[in-house]
């Protein structure tokens, strides 16, 4: 574990635990304005209103700082995806592909910048060891979802197909939001990405077209 990136202490009193919320929202939005690299711990300070003494009592630099609100951050994916999966079954399978598609674009669009932040930080060590289970979870919750559609897909290997679609739509959501610039067109982003993972589940046969708003 990577002592650096994580905080110096954490707090048990109520106060301690505002303090601390009031550091973490300053933090994202001064990350979602400047960037990981244009952001320094004495804007985050500033905008929070306390001194940079007090932010360092928790955190010790920014790199704990962007860790702590990646944490959040994958909670806050797991629960949408999650959520989106659990409220397809009426739907049919490429709907329900758009509907997770949908939910994962909603997360990363609402601070595009913010979400570019974490790509510009370093590669952490701490993140590879999936410390909050989050690839653990996310990748039972992929795998659950398609094993219960499994009739209405026909690609022969669904664990090799999961794997390329589990990483197919992060990197494209990294992707349209790099240097936290969105893409023209994100509907029609999806509308292909809709179809790439429609290609892996049905390699066999056409893939269903996928309305978009504009077509609705």
């Amino acid at each position: 574990m990577d002592l650096e990136r994580t905080r110096r202490r954490r707090p048990k009193q109520q106060r301690s635990r505002l303090m601390v919320d009031f550091i973490l929202e300053a933090a994202s939005q001064v990350f979602d304005e400047e960037g990981y690299n244009g952001a320094t711990t004495n804007m985050i300070a500033e905008r929070a209103g306390i001194s940079i003494g007090s932010l360092y009592q928790y955190f010790p630099n920014k790199a704990a700082l962007i860790l702590e609100l990646r944490f959040a951050h994958r909670a806050h994916v797991l629960k949408t995806v999650e959520t989106a999966m659990a409220t397809s079954d009426h739907l049919s399978l490429p709907d329900a592909i758009r509907k997770i598609v949908d939910a994962n674009f909603q997360v990363h669009l609402n601070a595009p910048r913010l979400n570019a932040a974490f790509e510009e930080q370093p590669p952490v060590r701490i993140l590879d060891e999936d410390p909050d289970g989050f690839h653990h979870k996310i990748d039972t919750a992929a795998t659950t979802f398609l094993e219960v559609r499994r009739s209405e897909i026909s690609a022969p290997d669904l664990k090799t197909a999961g794997f390329v679609i589990r990483n197919l739509i992060p990197a494209v959501l990294h992707a349209a939001i790099r240097d936290g610039q969105v893409v023209q067109d994100p509907d029609l982003l999806k509308a292909h990405l809709v179809g790439s993972i429609m290609g892996c589940l049905r390699p066999d046969g056409p893939t269903p077209h996928v309305f978009t708003p504009q077509e609705a």
